[in-house]
Parts: structure tokens; C-alpha cells; sequence
């Protein structure tokens, strides 16, 4: 055996042991009786079965291990070996960590006063608990609330809030009760003896996984934490955490500054921090890996393994990490929970568990038999799971989803009821801000986020709900604030938007109408909050853009120019020839878009255009002739889950002259165009949503032509649902509304139980039938009368937006309808059949009397 790779472990699992030996090195182990297994006795060198939180049983035998068969390094991983793993390191002149340095982290108290003495800016007021009085005169000379937590402890165990002057009975009587016990209800490793009084710190909580290296701290992964009101129990973790840039940068500046006072120069750390008004502030600190899978979740988000590096780094086994390591992914603990006492009758489905997609460990503590335990600490949590995802979204998802999909903890209640145990809620990622460009009784936002318990706050256009004939809402509609806006268009609504942010700390941003998509990418981006950032979005919104990156992906698009001048858009239709397509960068709803179909036509549409100068925000495109097909559907976790393709039986464009029923029906199952347009459709997201985008769960609506030639060319692509009602046309076949998806997508929540039944297949679900919609269009005029709704059991929708007296004006765009209607058939042929007879039905009922009344 080499003493140059020897090591003393000083306490460690099975894990750690077995990381230490695949790694080359002899293993000296100091175990604690309540800790000791076959594993290690089996892969150790030595093992020595003793209380190691001891020095007067630790020394001897360290010091014949140091004779023989000799070592080079001690070190330990957990927190009752750290302090004698420094003594082992002074004792014998080794390079490690020593005891002061260690000591200033594992005491509160010694950090607290060393802090005040090294750090008075960054310092938090604290003092030593002695009696009922100090916590009187604390609060007075400080302020209430403030905490109380025993000096040493770990897992939040005894750490409470004093809320004001008639707490302190209750909390000292609590602190006299906790004196003189474990701290451990596993093992009882330490007693619990000394407590600390300290100021209380606001604001969100995080903890920052760190390396050192010679005194270059590595700041490896900044972890969010899942808190809630009234305990300090974790519920959850997420990594890398979901912050704004410049707060990042506040809380990695602020643990490598506390690591260099601290005077730690080596090895892996964890530091727990709040980030307050005030700025970071260090709640505690720890020289060792983190607890609750943290190692494990930097490694499915990072690659990097903290324990292997912390035993191979002082033996020169491992290279350094960079200053700022990159993430692959985003991964996330969900703790469960349930009603405190409750019974647990049985626990089911962890192996289930342990196998499903993503799943990195699962841990239950819950016992049937138990009595669930008001939440006060970690160790009254019900278990945990720890997956790993595409991001940091996607994996708070997708843990809430692998305890809903596969755990089955039963729990009896004291009234009879039965249950099952929940993951715990994610904390602050609560408040939602919808910026609402469509009319209001379509979106029931509070029916799709049924679970939702933060606010809500919705900014609405007060045009689209007319335009849709609803009456304005006397009321919040349920929400926590709802304001309507004559022009949404206003600078006015993004600087209410913010306000409204920064009064209800909204943390996701919800907007579903393309005009929107934009701003409120824009909002994240400002904010740092979750979701889709304006680059992300860009490619969807700016055409040239999309098509510049679809031609680079081989993808057939129309002939395009730019035309900053008259003169460019001459060159251009002398090359191409007519007929044209003038439409702007941004549009939509065919709003501004105009087919010239010869030099006359094509005149007129500069003169108009460039009035007043040079443009950058027009594009001028060949004509594709044939028909125009639409792929619609969602996108989970970066890939397509869900999609069909449909064909519009009219032209968009001609909303404001087409007379009769617009038709728009789905492509059959076994339709030739069906495969070839949904790997179409596939091919052109990957290619707007390139590696590294945050678009991942998204709504989309992609249009394409079909040539006379048989060829598919991209017209352009939406990451949102399609208008008119191709939301209930996807419903009719999926049984899952896209608008809801995107909703509970934007605000965070998982997925459905529908929408995760749809994305568990192999491959895309096939539609359970055929299904369209009819449409016909406002044209000016007194409404004289309009159809009753008809009785047709195929009819699956029917709509009216105008009412009878009601004067109207031409449709202003592809979505300005006068009725519309959604239907559903076995086939393609027959949907489209008896849609047009129900159009023809809608305007034989429908009157319209040309009069100068009409607006």
C-alpha cells in the first residue's frame, strides 16, 4: 500500500468509500458504530468501528495509522467529521484544511462573531443564547421577527422565527426542550447545546456549490431553493438556478469574498445565502458537499462530481474546474409532502420511479404506519425525488411529474378521507403576469391553472373584446388584478407591466397572441425570470430572420428580398416577375399583407409604402402558388409531442372580399402530405430553436405551401397556437386545448394528466378523429339577423361576435369573423361536407343590410 495515496476518511457513506477506491486510493476509515456496513469493512483498507465526533478516541488511532501503514491526506465529507478531520490535519503537519478555519464554519456562533470582527459590511447581527430574557432584549435592540437556531446543527433542525415580544415564551420553551438532544433522528451523531439569536433575513434563498483551488474559488452552481412561510423546511431544490444575471453575479461576488475571509483556501464547500434587499448576505456555511442529492443534482446539470473531486483533488488526481463551469441541462428535488396527521397506510411505486425518464434518485422516509409530521424541519418530509432535464423548467416539471405518475403514498385522514402524498410547491415561482391580446371568455386562465395559488395579474385589450361582442368584465373576473387597455400598443403597457412586476413579484410571464410574444420575452429578459428570452423568440417573429435560417437548413422558402428602397423592390420584381407577396417582417393575421399581381398593382403598393422613406420592416417574396397547408401542435421538453397538419380551403388573404364560408380542414391518417408535413414541420422548429434556446415547451402554428409540383415550401412558423379556432380543432382531436398547454407552460406547471398521457407515446399520437372549422367573415353593415345556434351532434363549437341591430364594420383582419364553427367527422371528406353545408346554412340565416349606419 502507497502512503502517498492513502487517505483517513473521517465518516463517509457506502458511496463515498466506493468513489475513494475507484479512484485509485487506499482507504483508512474512522466510522461511527450507528454507521458502519459490510460494504465498507469490504472495500477499506481499515476500518476503525468509533465514536469519530471524539478526539480523545480519534488521536491514537490516527497516529498509528500514521506510522503504518502511513497517509498523506485526511479529509470528510460530512459534517460531524469535519472538525476532527482538522485536527488530524494539525496534529500531523498535512496540507488539509485545519481546525480553526473548520471551526468558523461548523459554529454559528464563532462564524457570526468572526464575520462581524473580518466583514462589519456584509456582517448579520447575532448573539449567543443564554435565557428567556435574551430573546426580549434582543428583539429590542434588533428588531422582530428574528431567528433562533442552535449553533452546530444541520437539516433547518430547531431553527424558529420569533415573531414578536409574546413569542418568546413559546420559542424559549421549545430551546429548553431541544437542549441536551440529538440533532440526528437517525443516527444521534451530536447534541444539540448551544442556540444563536439572529437578525431575520428577507428575500429569496440559495446556496452556492463551490471549489477551491489555492485560494481561487470556483463558484460550481448557484442552487435555488423551494421555502415556504411558517417552517424552514426545504422543499425542493433546482439547478442551476433561475435568477437574473446581474443577481448571479451579486451572489458569486459575495461567497468567493466570504470564502477569502473565511481564510478557506482547498476543497469543496457549501454556503447557504439569502439574497436581501441589502444584497447576499451568508446565512451559514459548510466545508463539505451539500445535502438533500445537491451533489447530485450538479452532476445531472454539470457533468461535475463534487465527491470525486473532493478526493482526488489533494492527491493531484483531478484537473481544476474553469472560473465558471457551463450547465448541460437543469436539474431539481421535489419533496413530498402531505396533511400533518394524517396516517400513511402504504407507499407504492418507488422502483417504478427510480426506472422512469430523467430520474436520478428517490429517496422515501415515509413508513406505513407513520403519522405525517407538521413541517419543521427536513426531516419531517414524506421523501424526495431528484430527476434531471433539458433545463431548469423543464426538470421542476417533470420531478412534480414522477411523484404524480408513479408514487402511490397513501394517507389516511383523521376524518376518514384518504389522500395521496404531494410534491411540496416550488415557493417564490408563484405570480403570473398575462399579457391578454384576445378576447377574455376563450382564455380561462383560472380554469387551466386550477392549482395555481399565487397571483394573477392580467393586462387586456379592450379592442379584442369587443371586437368579440363581449360585454366589458365589471370585475377582476377572479384574477388578482385585471386592467383593461384602450391601446395595447401603449409604452404605457409595458411600464404598467413592470410596475405591476416588481408590486406582485411575478416570476413568470404569460403571453399567448403573437403581437405580444415579443414584449414579453423582452419583460423575462429584464427581469431574469423563466421562459423564452427575446432571441429566442426573434426567429419566430421576424420572417427574414426565419427564412434566412431555414434556407441555411436546406429548407425550400419563397424567393425574399429586403427592400430598404423603391429601387431594391424593383430589382426585385424584375427578376422575379409577378404576381408578388408584400407583407411586413413582423405581422400577422395577414394584417398588412397584400398579393400584387402586376406592375400596377405593385406601383400603387410602394407609393403607399415608401411615403415616407426608406423601410426596414417590409419584405417583398414570389408568389408560391398551390394550396396552403398548416401544422399545428405542442412542443415538451424540445421536441414535437403533439402535431397534425390541416388544409385551408381558401385564400387568407382575402378575408375583407371572401363572401362565403371559409373552410379549413385536417389531413387524413393516411393522406401522403400527413408524414411528409409533420417531419417538415419538425425539421423547420429544430432549426429555429437551436441548442441552448430557452424556447422548450411551447404552442405551435406553422403554414406551408403545397406546389402544383408537389414540392413543401415554408411560408412562416409561430411558436403559438394557430387563431380563429384551431385551439378547438386540436382540442376536438387530441382532447388537449394548445392554449392551455401554453398557458401552464408559461406559468411553470406541469403538464396535464391529458397532455401527459399524449406526450408518453412512441412517436405523435394520431388524432381520434377528423375535425375543422367554418368560418365567415364581418362585412359592413346592420346585422338584420343571425342563425340560431344549430343542433347538430357532430358540432362540436358554434360562435357568433356580433349581435342583432349591431352595426359593423369590414373584417379587419384573417381573425375578425362574424360566426364560426368547429366540427368533427371520421373523415376529411366528411368533415369538409357537412362544414359547408353548415355554411351555406349560416348565410342563408344571416342578414346584412348595406346602410350608411355601419361604421
Amino acid at each position: 500500500m502507497n502512503p502517498e495515496r492513502t487517505l483517513v476518511l473521517v465518516g463517509g457513506t457506502d458511496e463515498t468509500v466506493k468513489k475513494a477506491c475507484g479512484l485509485g486510493l487506499s482507504v483508512l476509515l474512522l466510522q461511527h458504530p450507528t454507521k458502519v456496513s459490510e460494504e465498507q469493512n469490504r472495500l477499506a483498507t481499515a476500518v476503525e468501528v468509533v465514536d469519530y465526533t471524539d478526539w480523545a478516541l480519534v488521536e491514537p488511532v490516527v497516529r498509528a495509522w500514521h506510522e503504518s501503514p502511513g497517509f498523506t491526506v485526511a479529509t470528510s465529507l460530512t459534517e460531524p467529521g469535519l472538525e476532527n478531520a482538522g485536527r488530524v490535519n494539525d496534529l500531523l503537519g498535512l496540507h488539509g484544511t485545519g481546525y480553526e478555519v473548520t471551526r468558523r464554519f461548523r459554529d454559528k456562533a464563532v462564524m457570526r462573531r468572526y464575520l462581524a470582527e473580518h466583514d462589519p459590511a456584509r456582517a448579520v447581527r447575532a448573539q449567543s443564547l443564554h435565557s428567556r430574557e435574551d430573546l426580549g432584549a434582543f428583539g429590542a435592540s434588533y428588531g422582530f421577527p428574528f431567528v433562533v437556531k442552535p449553533a452546530d446543527a444541520t437539516a433547518s433542525i430547531g431553527v424558529q422565527c420569533v415573531e414578536g415580544p409574546d413569542d418568546t415564551g413559546r420559542v424559549w420553551d421549545e430551546v429548553d426542550r431541544l437542549v441536551g438532544t440529538r440533532t440526528d433522528r437517525v443516527s444521534s451523531l451530536f447534541v444539540l447545546r448551544d442556540f444563536l439569536m439572529e437578525e431575520y433575513l428577507d428575500g429569496p434563498e440559495f446556496s452556492v456549490e463551490s471549489f477551491s483551488f489555492a485560494g481561487r474559488h470556483v463558484i460550481v452552481a448557484i442552487t435555488e431553493k423551494f421555502t415556504a412561510e411558517g417552517h424552514f423546511a426545504e422543499l425542493g431544490h433546482a439547478v442551476p438556478a433561475r435568477l437574473p444575471a446581474r443577481d448571479e453575479d451579486a451572489l458569486r461576488d459575495a461567497v468567493r469574498g466570504f470564502l477569502d475571509v473565511m481564510g478557506l483556501r482547498d476543497g469543496v464547500c457549501h454556503t447557504e445565502v439569502r439574497l436581501t434587499a441589502r444584497g447576499p448576505r451568508v446565512i451559514e456555511s459548510h466545508n463539505r458537499i451539500a445535502g438533500d442529492v445537491i451533489p447530485e443534482l450538479v452532476h445531472g446539470a454539470y457533468g461535475i462530481d463534487l465527491i470525486s473531486l473532493a478526493l482526488s483533488h489533494p492527491f493531484g488526481l483531478a484537473e481544476e474546474l474553469p472560473d465558471r463551469p457551463r450547465s448541460h441541462g437543469g436539474a431539481c428535488v421535489r419533496a413530498l409532502v402531505g396533511a400533518p396527521g394524517a396516517r400513511v397506510e402504504s407507499v407504492a411505486g418507488v422502483e417504478e420511479a427510480r426506472g422512469a425518464d430523467g430520474v436520478i434518485d428517490v429517496r422515501i422516509s415515509a413508513r406505513p404506519g407513520d403519522t405525517v409530521r407538521p413541517l419543521r424541519d427536513n426531516w419531517d418530509r414524506l421523501g424526495l425525488v431528484a430527476v434531471a432535464a433539458g433545463d431548469t423548467d423543464a426538470a421542476v416539471r417533470r420531478g412534480a411529474e414522477v411523484v404524480e405518475e408513479h408514487l402511490r403514498i397513501v394517507l389516511a385522514h383523521p376524518d376518514g378521507r384518504t389522500g395521496l402524498a404531494q410534491p411540496a410547491g416550488t415557493g417564490e415561482h408563484a405570480n403570473l403576469l398575462i399579457l391578454h391580446r384576445n378576447p377574455l371568455d376563450p382564455f380561462p386562465y383560472r380554469a387551466w391553472l386550477p392549482d395555481h395559488t399565487g397571483d394573477i395579474v392580467v393586462l387586456a385589450a379592450r379592442d379584442k373584446i369587443e371586437l368579440a361582442g363581449e360585454k366589458m368584465p365589471d370585475g377582476a373576473l377572479g384574477y388578482t388584478r385585471l386592467e383593461i387597455f384602450d391601446d395595447f400598443d401603449a409604452d404605457e403597457v409595458d411600464a404598467r407591466a413592470l410596475e405591476l412586476a416588481a408590486a406582485h413579484g411575478v416570476t413568470h410571464v404569460i403571453a399567448l397572441h403573437e403581437a405580444d410574444l415579443l414584449r414579453a420575452a423582452r419583460l423575462r429578459e429584464r427581469l431574469g425570470l423563466p421562459g423564452a428570452w427575446h432571441a429566442d423568440v426573434l426567429p419566430f417573429r421576424d420572417k427574414a430572420l426565419m427564412k434566412a435560417r431555414a434556407q441555411k437548413a436546406g429548407i425550400a422558402v419563397a424567393p425574399y428580398v429586403q427592400p430598404r428602397t423603391t429601387e431594391q423592390a424593383r430589382r426585385f420584381a424584375a427578376a422575379q416577375g409577378f404576381p408578388l407577396v408584400f407583407k411586413h417582417r413582423h405581422g400577422f393575421n395577414s394584417v398588412g399583407l397584400r398579393i400584387l399581381r402586376d406592375e400596377a398593382a405593385f406601383e400603387e403598393c410602394l407609393k403607399d409604402a415608401y411615403g415616407a422613406g426608406e423601410r426596414e420592416d417590409v419584405l417583398l417574396e414570389g408568389f408560391v402558388p398551390g394550396r396552403m397547408c398548416h401544422v399545428d401542435g405542442f412542443v415538451a421538453d424540445g421536441r414535437p409531442a403533439v402535431a397534425w397538419p390541416s388544409q385551408y380551403q381558401y385564400d387568407l388573404a382575402s378575408f375583407a372580399s371572401d363572401p362565403g364560408p371559409r373552410i379549413d380542414v385536417t389531413l387524413d391518417r393516411d393522406d401522403p402530405l400527413t408524414p411528409r408535413l409533420l417531419n417538415f414541420a419538425e425539421k423547420v422548429l429544430a432549426t429555429l430553436t437551436p441548442e441552448g434556446s430557452r424556447l422548450r415547451d411551447y404552442a405551435f402554428h406553422m403554414e406551408v405551401f403545397h406546389t402544383p409540383d408537389d414540392q413543401l415550401v415554408l411560408c412562416e412558423s409561430a411558436c403559438r397556437s394557430g387563431g380563429a379556432k384551431i385551439r378547438e380543432v386540436f382540442h376536438t382531436l387530441f382532447g388537449v386545448h394548445l392554449g392551455e398547454y401554453a398557458a401552464r407552460a408559461e406559468a411553470g406547471h406541469t403538464r396535464s394528466e391529458a397532455m401527459r398521457e399524449l406526450t408518453e407515446t412512441s412517436g405523435l399520437p394520431a388524432p381520434r378523429c377528423m375535425s375543422g372549422q367554418m368560418l365567415t367573415m364581418k362585412r359592413p353593415g346592420l346585422v338584420r339577423a343571425l342563425p340560431p345556434e344549430p343542433d347538430e351532434p357532430w358540432l362540436t363549437g358554434f360562435w357568433l361576435f356580433a349581435e342583432e341591430g349591431q352595426a359593423i364594420a369590414p373584417a379587419a383582419g384573417s381573425a375578425d369573423f362574424l360566426a364560426a364553427a368547429v366540427g368533427s367527422a371520421p373523415t376529411r371528406a366528411e368533415c369538409e361536407r357537412r362544414l359547408r353545408a353548415l355554411g351555406d346554412w349560416v348565410r342563408e340565416h344571416t342578414e346584412i343590410a348595406e346602410t350608411a349606419e355601419a361604421p
